[in-house]
């Protein structure tokens, strides 16, 4: 959360219009004659549910609690975001222009100290004498001269302090590498290496900077693997393995294997299955999964074969089912991202007699590649596991069973494959088909009911309302921060399709002079940290977009359009609200009139999307 957003949670947008306007009830909203221009009729609504207020007569404009006191007390947004942080009570602070720039220049500097590392690393493992012992594993695991160098294999030497030391003859401070992570400080003080005696993988992000290691020991040590700390550019819940180099793979396959370790997706790219990543951990989390669905809606998991690798696939498409936000979507992916992960489903691919993909794929290439077309359906794998450790005598355990696997049901759009999964469950189970399709209904309006008590209480927290809402508008800005050369087509855009008065204030100020220099200088202090979020956005782009101002462009209009979508779309909902509730026929007219407008453009929006979404696809 944000300063601002902090000020928006503390804060009722009906009670802070209350203090300039008095208003009616109406339904679950507000009501009143416009503070803004002469009117009989009122047509200036305040939603309690989204925070936000608008008028359907001649202003035709709308926003957040910022917006009107902005446009009613005559304020900019820095003098507003003063004012309702003293009524919320809440210390603004910030990050100047040089705090910023000290931030990204110190994580420019972790990124070189880790390339250093790494080259240290991999010059030990080829050249070294004590480096024999690492060579001779690596031979023994089949790794050949042109993978180890693809992959910039590496050894540690087993001693306290040669890479900490060789850092510091290259420029290094002790300070910056324990924020790297790699050396680990003594309890009576002092530090030593963290990776000692260790055959060395340098893990790369989606840009190939180097930004952590897992080192595989030689020896008896344990942990058998080790992975670089937590750091400021090393969170192992949002690292992918090898994704580097496999995007272009898994773009061009369209689909992505996931493996469990270093060497399973080593082999993988070794024989030709480049499409093939690794997690960090024992199952995906949602910022992997995110990173992922970005290039492809096909995911096949293939975990290792042991009972722990078959719980992770499980835990793993339970994230993809329940954690992929709706508004999580990039430019160059569908927008209906959850909805078409369900319709395709998860893929496993099903490890039998060997241990895991590796020991496959060395001895069979061809093996692997029949196990990746037989692979299984999600729902099939986990039907199978379930009804595999059940009694089918048990009554009970039935019903467990059952309740589990509606719970993936209900989330299939599709009828027929609805129908197919209730009749497979009813035959297995030996039970009335009947009775499960009674559980799927009954689940379905329990979650129904779920979802809008739900609702109600994300509208009280403003925090988890604007999670969704805003990530459109941080990737719009994203764009035009990043990328000066978006001018032309960025300076057209309608600051009232953003939602966000902190966002429509970057835009305003991106206008005037797009370098970031310029907008740090003019924006208020307090959202300086917010602004190098919107910078640090850089790192989700393909780098398609940092080579290629035609597919920036594409990005671009496609957030244009989405924005104009939603500007629309919120309309709509909230003039059906008020055509619920208002009994007044002139209102009713009014905006019955606006609503047909609306219609049009929200159909011309989405006819030019398709134009664009023709054109991306085509090239």
């Amino acid at each position: 959360m944000n300063t601002v957003d902090d000020v928006k949670q503390k804060l009722d947008i009906v009670d802070v219009v209350s203090q300039y306007v008095k208003l009616q009830k109406s339904g679950r909203n507000f009501k009143a004659a416009c503070p803004f221009h002469s009117e009989k009729t009122a047509s200036f609504f305040v939603f309690p549910e989204k925070q936000s207020w608008h008028c359907f007569g001649a202003c035709g404009t709308g926003g957040d609690v910022f917006s009107f006191v902005m446009k009613k007390e005559g304020l900019d947004f820095s003098q507003a975001l003063h004012l309702l942080a003293e009524k919320a009570g809440v210390t603004l602070t910030h990050q100047s222009q040089q705090n910023v720039k000290e931030e990204h220049e110190k994580h420019e500097r972790l990124f070189k100290i880790n390339e250093v590392a790494a080259e240290y690393f991999h010059y030990q493992l080829l050249h070294s004498d004590d480096g024999e012992a690492a060579r001779q594993y690596a031979t023994k695991r089949g790794l050949i001269p042109k993978t180890i160098d693809n992959f910039q294999l590496g050894y540690s030497l087993n001693q306290w302090d040669d890479l900490s030391g060789h850092l510091m003859k290259s420029g290094y401070t002790e300070g910056e590498i324990l924020a790297a992570g790699l050396v680990v400080l003594r309890d009576k003080g002092g530090y030593y290496d963290r990776f000692r005696n260790r055959l060395m993988f340098p893990i790369r992000d989606i840009k190939s900077r180097v930004v952590g290691f897992g080192g595989r020991a030689l020896d008896d040590s344990l942990p058998k693997y080790l992975n670089s700390p937590q750091t400021a550019i090393f969170d192992k819940s949002s690292i992918i393995y090898a994704i580097d180099r496999a995007q272009p793979a898994i773009r061009q396959k369209d689909a992505v294997v996931i493996t469990e370790g270093y060497m399973d997706t080593i082999t993988a790219h070794e024989f030709g299955f480049e499409n093939t990543v690794a997690s960090m951990g024992t199952a995906l989390t949602e910022k992997q999964i995110s990173t992922l669905s970005k290039l492809t809606k096909y995911i096949f998991f293939a975990l290792d074969a042991v009972s722990s690798g078959r719980e992770a696939t499980r835990r793993s498409a339970q994230s993809i089912y329940e954690q992929i936000p709706y508004e999580n979507w990039m430019p160059w992916t569908d927008r209906n991202l959850f909805s078409e992960l369900v319709k395709n489903e998860i893929q496993v691919v099903m490890i039998r007699g060997e241990k895991d993909p590796d020991e496959i794929i060395r001895k069979s290439p061809e093996k692997w590649a029949k196990l990746l077309d037989t692979s299984q359906s999600i729902i099939d794998f986990t039907l199978k596991k379930e009804i595999d450790t059940i009694n089918l005598d048990d009554a009970r355990d039935k019903s467990e069973v059952v309740s589990k696997l509606i719970a993936i049901l209900s989330r299939i759009d599709d009828p027929v494959r609805r129908a197919h999964y209730v009749r497979k469950i009813s035959k297995l189970l030996n039970i009335d088909e009947r009775s499960v399709q009674v559980a799927l209904i009954n689940s379905q309006t329990q979650e129904k009911k779920f979802k809008n008590a739900r609702g109600t209480k994300v509208i009280k927290n403003y925090a988890d309302q604007t999670a969704s809402s805003r990530y459109i508008e941080d990737y719009c800005l994203a764009l035009l921060i990043n990328f000066p050369d978006l001018k032309n087509i960025g300076g057209d855009i309608d600051t009232n399709y953003f939602e966000h008065s902190e966002n429509k204030d970057i835009l305003l100020r991106w206008k005037l002079e797009p370098s970031t220099e310029a907008i740090t200088q003019n924006l208020d202090p307090a959202i300086h940290e917010y602004l190098s979020h919107l910078l640090s956005f850089a790192s989700r782009f393909p780098p398609s977009l940092g080579k290629e101002k035609k597919e920036r462009e594409r990005a671009l209009n496609d957030c244009i359009n989405r924005l104009q979508e939603r500007y629309f779309k919120n309309l709509e909902v909230k003039k059906k609200l008020i055509l619920a509730e208002e009994k007044s026929e002139t209102q009713l007219d009014k905006l019955k009139e606006c609503d047909i407008n609306e219609s049009q453009q929200l159909l011309d929006i989405f006819q030019k999307r398709g134009r664009l979404f023709s054109r991306t696809k085509g090239d």
